[in-house]
């Protein structure tokens, strides 16, 4: 059975290929050596023609080199000269004139001679797994040798497909999904590596990819892998933090800061998860191990920190330590005024409040002259608002006592006088006692 005509134009020159059990196929176009290679399936009544301006011209052949070429039979129809069963092997060219080096050549290989073969397909265990995913096993497929005009050896590069399942994040669900990957390698597959799979899952091999256009494509598989690759995501989220009225540094914050760490990675390989919290100058002492996907850690001490995830396979083999925050805590600061206007005017310095950042545990109380308890607090972001039993005080001089602990884990004390200055319009609710 003879396939349809497949026709090239070789730079300046017209050849034309066709025959074969199946429809040939241009593997490789080199300008550089001014060849292209062609496959074919059986030479069984393979023709190579050739049209040219000239009425007479003449076919020749080289095995090795084009200067030691040797003529070939050929039947001539006008301007179309054909050569009818050529041999494969060999590099075929028309010469106007007597030089060939200004020749274009066509190489011929049958590819039905070199079938793709391997055999005990595998997982090479030379390459590391938690990187690369790497085949090893034996590789019967002989090469689809040719030689350039000038004498060098080479071969048609062949294309295999190596496919398998695997998980990638999915951004918009906010997990890992299960996909077929589908990968090309080049030349020797067992030489080549791709991403390793992030699921259980049978690998296999497809092709080559010229098996592929003449329909005897071959797949070879490994069985079963068990997958040992990691893929993590990682994820913050502050749940609380200090109210503050004082700035804190840049990338700072104010404590007590409780801070959410959430770990997401390939299920089931990913099968141990390890938080640490470390101050960053101890990075060899850690403050709390947390062996769950997700932590919730509160932050109430002055300093830096590093928060680091491990995630390890079930083999033990591959281990993930890509995910690293930094947190840093800002110093406690309180400051406690002196004075302040209730009812003068609203929505400025109506209320006695302190300025703080950073506070861990506030207690605050207000006295009056005969040491009765007027106001107690417990928010440092909350505050007196100069009343007692709904009436605005009068006038004068009160004491206030607060206790704080800070960043430090020290709780320290203040007290002292806080004035109440109010408008000499005296308001009817003002309480007298």
């Amino acid at each position: 059975m003879l396939g349809c005509l497949w026709t090239v134009m070789a730079f300046a020159q017209e050849y034309q290929v066709n025959g074969g059990a199946k429809p040939p196929l241009l593997a490789l176009d080199n300008t550089l050596h001014r060849i292209q290679v062609w496959l074919v399936y059986g030479t069984e009544g393979v023709t190579l023609s050739h049209t040219s301006a000239s009425a007479t011209h003449r076919w020749y052949r080289y095995r090795t080199r084009a200067l030691d070429y040797e003529p070939v039979a050929s039947t001539q129809q006008g301007a179309t000269s054909t050569v009818n069963n050529p041999e494969e092997g060999y590099g075929y060219f028309v010469m106007e004139g007597d030089n060939p080096a200004m020749a274009h050549f066509v190489w011929l290989i049958d590819y039905s001679r070199y079938p793709v073969n391997f055999q005990n397909l595998h997982v090479s265990e030379q390459a590391d797994p938690c990187e690369a995913l790497r085949l090893a096993g034996v590789n019967d497929t002989p090469p689809l040798a040719w030689r350039t005009p000038v004498g060098d050896a080479a071969s048609v590069e062949r294309q295999f497909e190596i496919s398998y399942l695997t998980q990638v994040w999915n951004e918009s669900l906010r997990q890992f999904t299960s996909v077929l990957r589908i990968d090309t390698l080049r030349g020797d597959p067992l030489n080549g590596s791709v991403r390793p799979p992030l699921s259980d899952t049978e690998i296999q091999l497809a092709g080559d990819l010229f098996a592929r256009h003449f329909g005897t494509e071959k797949t070879f598989s490994t069985g079963l892998y068990q997958a040992v690759a990691l893929s993590v995501r990682a994820d913050t989220l502050l749940l609380s933090n200090s109210q503050t009225n004082l700035s804190a540094g840049e990338n700072e914050l104010p404590a007590p800061a409780t801070i959410r760490f959430t770990a997401q990675a390939n299920t089931p390989v990913a099968a141990l998860h390890i938080w640490q919290v470390f101050r960053t100058e101890e990075p060899d002492r850690p403050l709390v191990r947390f062996p769950e996907a997700e932590m919730e850690y509160t932050f109430d001490r002055v300093g830096n920190y590093t928060v680091k995830l491990e995630v390890s396979d079930r083999s033990g083999k591959c281990v993930n330590t890509e995910n690293t925050y930094q947190v840093s805590i800002t110093e406690t600061q309180l400051l406690v005024p002196n004075a302040f206007t209730p009812e003068g005017s609203p929505g400025v310095n109506d209320l006695f409040k302190v300025a703080y950042k950073s506070v861990v545990r506030f207690r605050g109380s207000i006295f009056n002259r005969w040491g009765a308890e007027l106001f107690h607090w417990t928010d440092p972001a909350q505050g007196w608002d100069g009343k007692y039993r709904g009436k605005y005080v009068p006038a004068g001089a009160y004491f206030y006592v607060i206790e704080y602990t800070g960043t430090d884990g020290k709780t320290r004390r203040k007290s002292g006088d806080v004035n109440v200055i109010r408008s000499t319009k005296q308001p009817n609710n003002t309480n007298t006692e």
